[in-house]
């Protein structure tokens, strides 16, 4: 059981009896008290139980007080009690070395009582406060400690998170990109912001020279949107099936508007739930009729190089994002393509990428880019996107990156050959 008596205790140490009488009479009521009647013997009770505060006799013989408090000072556990010298000898070379030694007061002999204890209870008050000040300190330092081993463990959650994102970001938001379509060259690039974004990108082959591209951007960042993102790949899927099964639509496969109001009624109450929204577009390249059918539900509006023309032109759609408003009805529109067209998908992570003076990429410049490359016509689909990610590159050199970019080129080749597909 722990002692209840909570008072400062003190080691007097004197080898005159008288001495200890005294002070034991003038601080008993204040202050737990131990003596000792020689140097050894105080150092052993200090060792035993160490005090708060020592009163040392100077002259005392075997082990003077001098030496009692070189030892003292010597001992780790000892060495921050403060210590008393008790000495009729008040000359100043004595109280020097004394101090020199580490006492922090002398009481000269004989003892006047009331002053006594009141230089000893002022101390015992600072030494109290010096204790709370420590162990304040100490406290805080144990704190930072401890943040500091917090702030490591998120670091390491983190970036364990973010492997998971790349995960997610290669094998379902982006995945591979097919190989099997004649007479197209596809590539892509894709930079998320934090190591994994919610843009996303889906081609799927429907026939021979008809395949869907589906690009999007969920709103937010990091793991919650890349998962959202991944649930609308899988949620296009899942249109796309139903409408084959329950024979919906006149034709062999169901239209970009009929699976994207599909995937609108079935994902917009989820992403109202959620406080959150996407942004996607369905393209239909239809190779055999010369068709390119789109929806754009609020997404980049991509551009088109025709293979005639000199100049990009933008793929206009205005709907609203998916999980905006339950009674949004999208509408498809028609575009003719020919072999040699060029087709350029992206985020707006791009178009408002911003350099160190915070002016915006825009889309003139990528138009521009896109327009230059194409007059190179040696120039792979990948070389294309590889000399605009360095346009980019260079020109927000020094600019923190705040959002994903995300490209996507669909080349429509002239004669029916295939091209290497490659994508970041």
């Amino acid at each position: 059981m722990a002692d209840p008596d909570l008072r400062p205790r003190i080691l007097a140490i004197d080898d005159t009896p008288a001495n200890l009488q005294v002070l034991v009479a003038a601080l008993v009521n204040d202050f737990r008290l131990q003596v000792a009647t020689s140097g050894s013997i105080g150092l052993a009770a200090a060792t035993r139980t160490p005090p708060d505060l020592i009163l040392l006799d100077v002259m005392m013989p075997e082990m003077d007080g001098f030496e009692v408090c070189r030892r003292l000072k010597a001992d780790p556990v000892l060495q921050s009690i403060p210590v008393i010298f008790l000495t009729a000898n008040s000359d100043a070379p004595s109280e020097e070395l004394g101090l020199k030694l580490g006492a922090v007061d002398y009481i000269t002999k004989p003892i006047k009582v009331g002053l006594a204890r009141l230089r000893i209870g002022n101390l015992m008050e600072r030494e109290a406060l010096r204790k709370e000040i420590t162990q304040q300190r100490n406290d805080l330092s144990q704190m930072v400690d401890q943040l500091k081993q917090a702030a490591q463990h998120l670091q390491a959650a983190r970036l364990r998170e973010l492997e998971i994102g790349n995960t997610i970001q290669r094998n379902l938001l982006q995945g591979e990109l097919p190989n099997d379509i004649e007479g197209v060259c596809l590539s892509s690039l894709s930079e998320p912001s934090q190591g994994v974004d919610g843009d996303f990108s889906l081609i799927h082959c429907l026939q021979k020279d008809c395949f869907d591209v589906l690009v999007g951007d969920v709103m937010g960042k990091g793991v919650p949107a890349a998962l959202t993102g991944a649930a609308i790949r899988t949620t296009y899927h899942q249109a796309l099936s139903e409408l084959l099964v329950a024979g919906s639509c006149s034709q062999s496969l169901p239209t970009p508007a009929q699976i994207v109001n599909q995937m609108h009624r079935a994902l917009t109450p989820r992403l109202t739930a959620l406080e959150s929204f996407a942004t996607l577009a369905l393209y239909r390249f239809n190779l055999a009729k010369g068709l390119l059918h789109y929806v754009n539900a609020g997404h980049t509006q991509g551009l088109l190089l025709g293979a005639t023309q000199s100049q990009a032109a933008l793929l206009l759609g205005d709907n609203l994002p998916i999980g905006i408003m339950a009674t949004e009805v999208y509408t498809q529109s028609e575009v003719r393509v020919v072999p040699g067209d060029i087709f350029l998908l992206f985020s707006d992570g791009i178009t408002e990428a911003r350099d160190a003076n915070g002016e915006e990429f825009g889309l003139a410049r990528l138009s521009r880019l896109l327009e230059s490359c194409a007059r190179d016509g040696s120039e792979s689909c990948q070389d294309k996107i590889d000399s605009i990610s360095q346009a980019l590159n260079r020109f927000g050199a020094g600019a923190h990156v705040s959002d994903d970019q995300t490209l996507l080129m669909v080349e429509l080749l002239v004669g029916k050959t295939h091209c290497q597909l490659t994508g970041n």
